[in-house]
Protein backbone atom coordinates (compact mmCIF):
# COMPACT_ATOMS: atom_id res chain seq x y z
CA UNK A 1 0.00 0.00 0.00
CA UNK A 2 1.16 3.45 -0.79
CA UNK A 3 2.51 5.59 1.77
CA UNK A 4 0.53 9.16 2.16
CA UNK A 5 2.13 12.19 1.83
CA UNK A 6 2.01 14.56 4.33
CA UNK A 7 0.62 17.90 4.12
CA UNK A 8 4.67 19.33 3.85
CA UNK A 9 5.24 16.75 1.08
CA UNK A 10 2.18 18.04 -0.91
CA UNK A 11 3.14 21.30 -0.50
CA UNK A 12 6.89 21.37 -1.79
CA UNK A 13 5.08 19.02 -4.50
CA UNK A 14 3.12 21.53 -5.56
CA UNK A 15 5.77 24.19 -5.20
CA UNK A 16 8.23 22.25 -7.41
CA UNK A 17 5.49 22.17 -10.06
CA UNK A 18 4.51 26.10 -10.18
CA UNK A 19 8.38 26.57 -10.59
CA UNK A 20 8.30 23.87 -13.26
CA UNK A 21 5.91 25.89 -15.35
CA UNK A 22 7.73 29.24 -14.55
CA UNK A 23 10.51 28.27 -16.61
CA UNK A 24 8.88 26.46 -19.03
CA UNK A 25 6.99 29.75 -19.93
CA UNK A 26 10.16 31.87 -19.57
CA UNK A 27 12.21 29.38 -22.26
CA UNK A 28 9.30 29.68 -24.49
CA UNK A 29 10.68 33.20 -25.71
CA UNK A 30 14.04 32.34 -26.69
CA UNK A 31 12.88 31.60 -29.96
CA UNK A 32 9.68 31.97 -32.82
CA UNK A 33 10.57 28.09 -33.53
CA UNK A 34 10.25 27.65 -29.68
CA UNK A 35 7.07 29.33 -28.96
CA UNK A 36 5.68 28.14 -32.16
CA UNK A 37 6.06 24.60 -31.28
CA UNK A 38 4.54 25.86 -28.17
CA UNK A 39 1.56 27.48 -29.46
CA UNK A 40 0.72 24.39 -31.54
CA UNK A 41 0.42 22.27 -28.60
CA UNK A 42 -1.32 24.63 -26.60
CA UNK A 43 -4.18 24.03 -30.07
CA UNK A 44 -4.33 20.44 -28.69
CA UNK A 45 -5.15 21.15 -25.51
CA UNK A 46 -7.01 24.09 -25.28
CA UNK A 47 -9.74 22.72 -23.03
CA UNK A 48 -7.47 22.13 -20.13
CA UNK A 49 -5.81 25.49 -18.27
CA UNK A 50 -2.44 27.07 -19.80
CA UNK A 51 -0.42 25.53 -16.67
CA UNK A 52 -2.20 22.11 -17.17
CA UNK A 53 -0.94 22.01 -20.65
CA UNK A 54 2.29 23.22 -19.74
CA UNK A 55 2.65 20.66 -17.52
CA UNK A 56 1.23 17.91 -19.84
CA UNK A 57 4.09 18.96 -22.83
CA UNK A 58 6.91 18.92 -19.88
CA UNK A 59 6.36 15.58 -18.81
CA UNK A 60 4.86 14.04 -21.90
CA UNK A 61 5.89 15.42 -25.04
CA UNK A 62 4.08 14.80 -28.29
CA UNK A 63 0.71 13.95 -26.37
CA UNK A 64 -2.01 13.97 -28.19
CA UNK A 65 -5.45 13.67 -26.10
CA UNK A 66 -5.12 12.99 -22.09
CA UNK A 67 -7.97 11.99 -19.50
CA UNK A 68 -7.72 10.71 -16.38
CA UNK A 69 -8.30 7.26 -15.20
CA UNK A 70 -12.12 7.40 -15.20
CA UNK A 71 -12.34 9.28 -17.98
CA UNK A 72 -10.37 6.13 -20.23
CA UNK A 73 -12.63 3.56 -18.57
CA UNK A 74 -16.14 5.24 -19.51
CA UNK A 75 -14.80 5.67 -23.07
CA UNK A 76 -14.48 1.46 -22.81
CA UNK A 77 -10.43 1.97 -22.72
CA UNK A 78 -7.88 1.22 -19.96
CA UNK A 79 -4.71 2.09 -18.49
CA UNK A 80 -1.99 -0.08 -19.55
CA UNK A 81 -0.28 -1.60 -16.48
CA UNK A 82 2.51 -0.08 -15.61
CA UNK A 83 2.17 3.45 -16.91
CA UNK A 84 2.66 6.52 -14.63
CA UNK A 85 0.29 9.51 -14.75
CA UNK A 86 1.10 12.96 -15.76
CA UNK A 87 0.81 15.21 -12.82
CA UNK A 88 -1.87 18.32 -13.13
CA UNK A 89 -3.37 20.66 -11.01
CA UNK A 90 -6.90 20.02 -10.11
CA UNK A 91 -8.83 22.80 -8.36
CA UNK A 92 -10.12 22.07 -5.17
CA UNK A 93 -12.18 24.59 -3.64
CA UNK A 94 -12.93 24.73 0.47
CA UNK A 95 -15.71 26.19 2.23
CA UNK A 96 -15.08 27.80 5.85
CA UNK A 97 -17.76 28.95 7.74
CA UNK A 98 -17.10 32.16 10.49
CA UNK A 99 -17.01 30.79 13.90
CA UNK A 100 -15.90 33.03 16.62
CA UNK A 101 -14.48 35.74 14.74
CA UNK A 102 -12.29 32.83 12.78
CA UNK A 103 -12.75 31.11 9.44
CA UNK A 104 -12.78 27.30 9.76
CA UNK A 105 -13.03 25.10 7.10
CA UNK A 106 -16.61 23.52 6.69
CA UNK A 107 -15.65 20.04 6.57
CA UNK A 108 -14.55 19.96 9.70
CA UNK A 109 -17.20 22.20 11.58
CA UNK A 110 -19.69 21.07 14.30
CA UNK A 111 -23.13 19.84 13.06
CA UNK A 112 -24.58 22.97 14.48
CA UNK A 113 -22.14 25.26 12.70
CA UNK A 114 -22.75 23.23 9.13
CA UNK A 115 -26.38 23.72 10.00
CA UNK A 116 -25.89 27.29 9.99
CA UNK A 117 -24.32 27.79 6.92
CA UNK A 118 -26.97 25.68 5.09
CA UNK A 119 -29.92 27.89 7.03
CA UNK A 120 -27.89 31.10 6.58
CA UNK A 121 -27.20 32.30 9.45
CA UNK A 122 -23.91 31.73 9.67
CA UNK A 123 -21.59 33.50 6.84
CA UNK A 124 -19.49 31.45 5.04
CA UNK A 125 -16.76 31.72 1.63
CA UNK A 126 -14.79 29.76 -0.46
CA UNK A 127 -11.35 29.67 -1.18
CA UNK A 128 -9.90 27.48 -3.92
CA UNK A 129 -7.24 25.31 -3.65
CA UNK A 130 -5.14 22.97 -5.63
CA UNK A 131 -4.37 19.82 -5.61
CA UNK A 132 -1.95 17.42 -7.72
CA UNK A 133 -3.97 15.15 -9.88
CA UNK A 134 -3.26 12.82 -12.75
CA UNK A 135 -3.67 12.14 -16.11
CA UNK A 136 -3.07 9.37 -18.87
CA UNK A 137 -1.94 10.25 -22.40
CA UNK A 138 -4.02 7.98 -25.28
CA UNK A 139 -0.56 5.90 -26.20
CA UNK A 140 -0.61 4.80 -22.36
CA UNK A 141 -4.19 2.96 -22.82
CA UNK A 142 -5.47 0.19 -24.83
CA UNK A 143 -7.64 2.85 -26.87
CA UNK A 144 -5.74 2.18 -30.13
CA UNK A 145 -5.78 -1.64 -29.82
CA UNK A 146 -9.54 -1.03 -29.76
CA UNK A 147 -9.95 0.78 -32.37
CA UNK A 148 -11.28 3.84 -30.75
CA UNK A 149 -10.13 7.40 -32.86
CA UNK A 150 -8.91 10.34 -30.52
CA UNK A 151 -11.67 12.10 -33.43
CA UNK A 152 -14.14 9.75 -32.20
CA UNK A 153 -13.75 10.76 -28.18
CA UNK A 154 -12.33 14.62 -28.38
CA UNK A 155 -14.20 15.50 -31.54
CA UNK A 156 -11.51 16.94 -33.19
CA UNK A 157 -11.64 17.87 -36.70
CA UNK A 158 -8.60 16.88 -38.11
CA UNK A 159 -8.80 18.11 -42.09
CA UNK A 160 -5.04 16.71 -43.16
CA UNK A 161 -4.65 20.23 -45.24
CA UNK A 162 -8.27 19.64 -47.11
CA UNK A 163 -10.59 22.70 -46.91
CA UNK A 164 -13.64 20.67 -47.48
CA UNK A 165 -15.25 22.13 -44.65
CA UNK A 166 -13.97 25.83 -45.01
CA UNK A 167 -17.30 27.01 -45.97
CA UNK A 168 -18.82 25.78 -42.12
CA UNK A 169 -15.47 27.46 -40.74
CA UNK A 170 -16.39 30.82 -41.94
CA UNK A 171 -19.96 30.60 -40.98
CA UNK A 172 -18.50 30.01 -37.80
CA UNK A 173 -16.51 32.57 -37.53
CA UNK A 174 -19.46 35.31 -38.39
CA UNK A 175 -21.34 33.54 -36.17
CA UNK A 176 -18.60 34.24 -33.20
CA UNK A 177 -18.22 38.23 -34.47
CA UNK A 178 -21.80 37.97 -34.35
CA UNK A 179 -21.78 37.00 -30.58
CA UNK A 180 -19.74 39.81 -29.55
CA UNK A 181 -21.38 42.40 -31.46
CA UNK A 182 -18.62 42.67 -33.86
CA UNK A 183 -19.61 43.97 -36.92
CA UNK A 184 -18.36 42.55 -40.23
CA UNK A 185 -17.73 45.70 -42.59
CA UNK A 186 -18.18 44.23 -46.58
CA UNK A 187 -14.90 46.47 -47.56
CA UNK A 188 -12.82 48.71 -45.40
CA UNK A 189 -13.66 52.63 -44.78
CA UNK A 190 -10.25 53.45 -46.80
CA UNK A 191 -7.24 51.71 -49.12
CA UNK A 192 -5.72 49.54 -46.69
CA UNK A 193 -2.74 48.75 -49.42
CA UNK A 194 -1.55 45.25 -48.76
CA UNK A 195 -2.68 45.03 -45.41
CA UNK A 196 -5.23 41.39 -44.99
CA UNK A 197 -7.46 43.22 -42.78
CA UNK A 198 -8.12 45.94 -40.27
CA UNK A 199 -10.30 46.14 -36.63
CA UNK A 200 -11.87 49.32 -36.22
CA UNK A 201 -11.92 49.80 -32.66
CA UNK A 202 -13.97 52.49 -32.35
CA UNK A 203 -16.85 51.10 -34.14
CA UNK A 204 -16.16 47.54 -32.78
CA UNK A 205 -15.73 46.44 -36.05
CA UNK A 206 -13.78 44.26 -38.90
CA UNK A 207 -12.64 44.62 -42.37
CA UNK A 208 -11.34 42.30 -44.54
CA UNK A 209 -9.00 43.15 -47.66
CA UNK A 210 -11.08 42.51 -50.80
CA UNK A 211 -7.98 40.91 -52.71
CA UNK A 212 -7.33 38.21 -49.99
CA UNK A 213 -7.97 34.48 -51.12
CA UNK A 214 -10.64 32.84 -49.76
CA UNK A 215 -8.33 30.96 -47.36
CA UNK A 216 -6.58 34.06 -46.05
CA UNK A 217 -9.74 35.65 -45.42
CA UNK A 218 -10.40 32.75 -42.27
CA UNK A 219 -7.15 33.38 -41.04
CA UNK A 220 -7.23 37.16 -41.16
CA UNK A 221 -10.78 36.93 -39.70
CA UNK A 222 -9.27 35.18 -36.83
CA UNK A 223 -6.41 37.46 -36.31
CA UNK A 224 -8.92 40.66 -36.47
CA UNK A 225 -11.84 38.55 -34.27
CA UNK A 226 -8.47 38.32 -31.59
CA UNK A 227 -7.97 42.23 -32.01
CA UNK A 228 -11.93 43.04 -31.24
CA UNK A 229 -11.60 40.10 -28.31
CA UNK A 230 -8.54 41.59 -26.53
CA UNK A 231 -7.57 45.13 -27.56
CA UNK A 232 -11.20 46.30 -28.01
CA UNK A 233 -12.01 50.28 -25.69
CA UNK A 234 -13.49 48.58 -22.67
CA UNK A 235 -10.96 45.85 -22.24
CA UNK A 236 -7.63 48.45 -22.93
CA UNK A 237 -9.40 51.13 -20.12
CA UNK A 238 -9.67 47.88 -18.07
CA UNK A 239 -5.44 47.03 -18.35
CA UNK A 240 -3.08 48.79 -15.42
CA UNK A 241 -0.81 49.16 -18.15
CA UNK A 242 -1.61 50.06 -22.11
CA UNK A 243 -0.40 47.41 -24.37
CA UNK A 244 1.85 48.94 -27.06
CA UNK A 245 1.06 48.52 -30.81
CA UNK A 246 3.45 45.36 -30.94
CA UNK A 247 2.33 43.52 -28.13
CA UNK A 248 -0.97 43.73 -29.63
CA UNK A 249 -0.25 42.39 -33.08
CA UNK A 250 1.94 39.97 -31.70
CA UNK A 251 -0.99 38.46 -29.10
CA UNK A 252 -3.61 38.36 -32.32
CA UNK A 253 -1.10 36.83 -34.70
CA UNK A 254 -0.44 33.95 -31.80
CA UNK A 255 -4.27 33.50 -31.16
CA UNK A 256 -4.71 33.06 -35.46
CA UNK A 257 -1.57 30.88 -35.04
CA UNK A 258 -3.27 28.42 -32.43
CA UNK A 259 -6.93 28.23 -34.39
CA UNK A 260 -5.62 28.08 -38.15
CA UNK A 261 -3.10 25.20 -37.17
CA UNK A 262 -5.84 23.46 -35.06
CA UNK A 263 -8.23 23.89 -37.54
CA UNK A 264 -5.88 22.24 -40.65
CA UNK A 265 -4.95 25.78 -42.27
CA UNK A 266 -1.72 26.63 -43.54
CA UNK A 267 0.65 28.78 -41.08
CA UNK A 268 3.82 29.19 -42.85
CA UNK A 269 2.64 32.84 -43.59
CA UNK A 270 2.62 33.27 -39.94
CA UNK A 271 5.02 36.29 -38.85
CA UNK A 272 6.26 35.72 -35.02
CA UNK A 273 10.13 37.63 -35.77
CA UNK A 274 9.00 40.35 -33.33
CA UNK A 275 9.22 37.98 -30.58
CA UNK A 276 12.63 38.95 -29.61
CA UNK A 277 11.88 42.85 -29.65
CA UNK A 278 9.19 43.43 -26.91
CA UNK A 279 10.07 40.23 -24.79
CA UNK A 280 13.93 41.69 -24.34
CA UNK A 281 13.00 43.58 -20.64
CA UNK A 282 9.58 41.92 -19.96
CA UNK A 283 9.22 39.99 -16.74
CA UNK A 284 8.38 36.56 -16.26
CA UNK A 285 4.80 37.37 -15.02
CA UNK A 286 4.01 39.89 -18.24
CA UNK A 287 5.21 36.64 -20.44
CA UNK A 288 3.05 34.75 -18.41
CA UNK A 289 -0.50 37.21 -18.68
CA UNK A 290 0.49 37.10 -22.30
CA UNK A 291 0.20 33.56 -23.17
CA UNK A 292 -2.82 33.04 -20.56
CA UNK A 293 -4.90 35.72 -22.40
CA UNK A 294 -3.66 34.13 -26.05
CA UNK A 295 -4.81 30.71 -24.35
CA UNK A 296 -8.54 32.02 -23.08
CA UNK A 297 -9.02 33.36 -26.19
CA UNK A 298 -8.18 30.61 -28.60
CA UNK A 299 -10.15 28.31 -26.27
CA UNK A 300 -12.84 30.25 -26.46
CA UNK A 301 -12.59 30.70 -30.49
CA UNK A 302 -12.23 26.86 -31.04
CA UNK A 303 -15.11 25.93 -28.78
CA UNK A 304 -17.01 28.11 -30.71
CA UNK A 305 -15.86 26.70 -34.04
CA UNK A 306 -16.29 22.93 -32.81
CA UNK A 307 -19.57 23.34 -31.53
CA UNK A 308 -20.70 24.94 -34.85
CA UNK A 309 -19.12 22.47 -36.55
CA UNK A 310 -20.82 19.37 -34.87
CA UNK A 311 -23.96 21.11 -35.04
CA UNK A 312 -23.50 21.04 -38.61
CA UNK A 313 -22.45 17.45 -38.82
CA UNK A 314 -25.52 15.99 -36.84
CA UNK A 315 -27.75 17.92 -39.31
CA UNK A 316 -25.75 16.17 -42.24
CA UNK A 317 -27.15 12.73 -43.42
CA UNK A 318 -24.10 10.26 -42.32
CA UNK A 319 -22.71 7.79 -44.70
CA UNK A 320 -24.76 4.41 -43.70
CA UNK A 321 -21.97 1.62 -42.22
CA UNK A 322 -22.23 -1.68 -44.66
CA UNK A 323 -22.90 -4.73 -41.95
CA UNK A 324 -18.96 -5.44 -42.48
CA UNK A 325 -17.83 -2.37 -41.90
CA UNK A 326 -19.94 -1.79 -38.89
CA UNK A 327 -18.46 -5.56 -37.24
CA UNK A 328 -14.56 -4.63 -38.47
CA UNK A 329 -15.29 -1.17 -36.31
CA UNK A 330 -16.87 -2.95 -33.51
CA UNK A 331 -13.91 -6.04 -33.61
CA UNK A 332 -11.31 -3.49 -33.64
CA UNK A 333 -12.81 -0.94 -30.20
CA UNK A 334 -13.37 -4.37 -28.56
CA UNK A 335 -9.48 -5.56 -29.37
CA UNK A 336 -11.39 -8.97 -30.87
CA UNK A 337 -8.55 -9.59 -33.59
CA UNK A 338 -7.60 -13.22 -34.04
CA UNK A 339 -9.66 -14.00 -31.01
CA UNK A 340 -12.38 -17.14 -31.15
CA UNK A 341 -15.05 -16.32 -29.33
CA UNK A 342 -18.54 -18.36 -28.91
CA UNK A 343 -21.65 -15.96 -29.47
CA UNK A 344 -22.61 -16.32 -25.42
CA UNK A 345 -19.20 -14.65 -24.76
CA UNK A 346 -19.12 -11.92 -27.80
CA UNK A 347 -22.71 -10.74 -26.72
CA UNK A 348 -21.98 -10.47 -23.51
CA UNK A 349 -18.67 -8.78 -24.13
CA UNK A 350 -20.71 -5.95 -25.93
CA UNK A 351 -23.68 -5.75 -23.28
CA UNK A 352 -21.11 -4.83 -20.81
CA UNK A 353 -18.67 -2.38 -22.25
CA UNK A 354 -20.82 -0.73 -25.03
CA UNK A 355 -24.81 -2.06 -23.87
CA UNK A 356 -26.14 0.25 -25.97
CA UNK A 357 -24.96 -1.20 -29.24
CA UNK A 358 -25.77 -4.94 -28.64
CA UNK A 359 -28.91 -4.03 -30.84
CA UNK A 360 -26.63 -2.94 -33.88
CA UNK A 361 -24.36 -5.76 -33.26
CA UNK A 362 -26.90 -8.44 -33.94
CA UNK A 363 -28.29 -6.67 -36.66
CA UNK A 364 -25.06 -6.22 -38.72
CA UNK A 365 -24.49 -10.25 -37.88
CA UNK A 366 -27.88 -11.23 -38.72
CA UNK A 367 -27.63 -8.86 -42.13
CA UNK A 368 -23.67 -10.61 -42.83
CA UNK A 369 -24.25 -13.89 -42.43
CA UNK A 370 -27.57 -14.50 -44.45
CA UNK A 371 -27.47 -11.29 -47.01
CA UNK A 372 -30.20 -10.54 -46.20
CA UNK A 373 -32.03 -7.84 -48.75
CA UNK A 374 -34.59 -5.54 -46.85
CA UNK A 375 -36.53 -4.28 -49.91
CA UNK A 376 -37.35 -8.21 -50.93
CA UNK A 377 -38.97 -8.51 -47.23
CA UNK A 378 -43.03 -8.89 -47.44
CA UNK A 379 -43.67 -11.16 -43.87
CA UNK A 380 -41.93 -11.35 -40.84
CA UNK A 381 -38.96 -13.18 -40.81
CA UNK A 382 -36.55 -14.20 -38.26
CA UNK A 383 -33.01 -15.27 -37.44
CA UNK A 384 -32.23 -17.30 -34.60
CA UNK A 385 -28.16 -17.04 -34.25
CA UNK A 386 -25.61 -19.53 -34.49
CA UNK A 387 -28.89 -22.19 -35.22
CA UNK A 388 -27.52 -22.25 -38.70
CA UNK A 389 -30.92 -21.79 -40.34
CA UNK A 390 -31.10 -18.19 -41.73
CA UNK A 391 -33.83 -16.26 -41.89
CA UNK A 392 -37.09 -18.10 -41.71
CA UNK A 393 -40.32 -17.25 -41.52
CA UNK A 394 -41.45 -15.69 -38.22
CA UNK A 395 -43.51 -18.37 -36.66
CA UNK A 396 -41.15 -21.48 -37.59
CA UNK A 397 -38.23 -19.80 -36.30
CA UNK A 398 -40.32 -19.24 -32.55
CA UNK A 399 -40.57 -22.97 -32.52
CA UNK A 400 -37.89 -24.24 -31.88
CA UNK A 401 -36.37 -25.84 -28.67
CA UNK A 402 -33.94 -22.96 -27.18
CA UNK A 403 -34.04 -25.31 -23.66
CA UNK A 404 -30.40 -26.55 -24.20
CA UNK A 405 -29.07 -23.05 -25.19
CA UNK A 406 -26.82 -20.91 -22.67
CA UNK A 407 -28.09 -18.04 -24.83
CA UNK A 408 -30.12 -16.94 -27.52
CA UNK A 409 -29.82 -13.90 -29.73
CA UNK A 410 -32.55 -13.37 -32.24
CA UNK A 411 -32.97 -10.99 -35.28
CA UNK A 412 -36.45 -9.98 -36.42
CA UNK A 413 -36.95 -8.68 -39.91
CA UNK A 414 -40.75 -7.09 -40.37
CA UNK A 415 -41.61 -4.66 -43.81
CA UNK A 416 -40.95 -2.02 -44.27
CA UNK A 417 -39.01 -1.41 -41.15
CA UNK A 418 -35.60 -1.41 -39.26
CA UNK A 419 -33.58 -4.76 -37.92
CA UNK A 420 -34.99 -5.65 -34.39
CA UNK A 421 -32.75 -7.62 -32.13
CA UNK A 422 -33.19 -9.04 -28.58
CA UNK A 423 -31.20 -12.01 -26.65
CA UNK A 424 -32.37 -13.72 -23.52
CA UNK A 425 -31.45 -16.47 -21.02
CA UNK A 426 -33.64 -19.46 -22.18
CA UNK A 427 -34.46 -20.71 -18.30
CA UNK A 428 -36.07 -16.73 -17.43
CA UNK A 429 -37.68 -16.40 -21.03
CA UNK A 430 -39.37 -18.96 -23.44
CA UNK A 431 -38.83 -18.00 -26.87
CA UNK A 432 -37.90 -14.44 -28.93
CA UNK A 433 -41.67 -13.79 -29.15
CA UNK A 434 -41.59 -13.49 -25.16
CA UNK A 435 -38.87 -11.24 -24.80
CA UNK A 436 -40.13 -8.94 -27.76
CA UNK A 437 -43.35 -8.49 -25.29
CA UNK A 438 -41.60 -8.39 -22.10
CA UNK A 439 -39.26 -5.73 -23.45
CA UNK A 440 -41.69 -3.62 -25.23
CA UNK A 441 -39.54 -4.11 -28.72
CA UNK A 442 -42.58 -4.13 -30.69
CA UNK A 443 -45.46 -1.69 -30.93
CA UNK A 444 -49.04 -4.15 -30.51
CA UNK A 445 -50.20 -4.39 -33.49
CA UNK A 446 -47.49 -5.78 -34.69
CA UNK A 447 -46.85 -7.93 -31.81
CA UNK A 448 -50.16 -9.37 -32.60
CA UNK A 449 -49.32 -10.69 -36.19
CA UNK A 450 -46.24 -11.97 -34.63
CA UNK A 451 -48.30 -14.50 -32.15
CA UNK A 452 -50.91 -14.70 -35.28
CA UNK A 453 -47.83 -15.87 -37.24
CA UNK A 454 -46.66 -18.05 -34.70
CA UNK A 455 -49.85 -19.56 -33.53
CA UNK A 456 -50.61 -20.51 -37.37
CA UNK A 457 -47.42 -22.37 -37.30
CA UNK A 458 -48.48 -24.22 -34.46
CA UNK A 459 -52.68 -25.17 -35.43
CA UNK A 460 -50.65 -26.30 -39.10
CA UNK A 461 -48.05 -28.79 -36.87
CA UNK A 462 -50.87 -30.46 -34.93
CA UNK A 463 -53.04 -30.59 -38.05
CA UNK A 464 -49.87 -32.53 -39.53
CA UNK A 465 -49.33 -34.53 -36.50
CA UNK A 466 -52.73 -35.34 -36.32
CA UNK A 467 -53.01 -36.71 -40.05
CA UNK A 468 -49.56 -38.78 -39.15
CA UNK A 469 -51.37 -40.55 -36.10
CA UNK A 470 -54.35 -41.43 -38.62
CA UNK A 471 -52.10 -43.09 -41.19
Amino acid sequence: MAKMKTNEERKAELEALTEQTGKQIDSYFESPEKIREHLQFLGKFHQYSMRNAILIKSQFPGAVAVGSYPFWEKQGAQVQKGERGIKVFIPNPVTYALHKDEWVPLSKAQKSIKEGVKQGRIPSRKMMYFKIGHVFEYTQTDAREKGIEVSDIFKRYHRDGGFENEQDIRDALTTLADARNVTLLEEPLDEIGTAKGCYYPELHAIALNPRNTPIEDISVLIHELAHAELHNQERNLERDQPLTAPEKEFQAEMVAYVVSHQLGFPTDDFSLSYLAGWTKNKELIDKEQLLQEVHQTSSTFLNHIELHLEKVRTLEPEKEQTPLEYIEQLDRRMGWKDTDLTLYERVHAVQRVFPEEVGSYLNAKAALETNLEMDRVDEPLMYIHGKGFGFQQFGIANSHDFNEDALVAYTVALPTQPLISGHFDPERTVHPLHDLEKNNKVEKPTLKNLEDSWHNVLLEEEKNFRQELHY
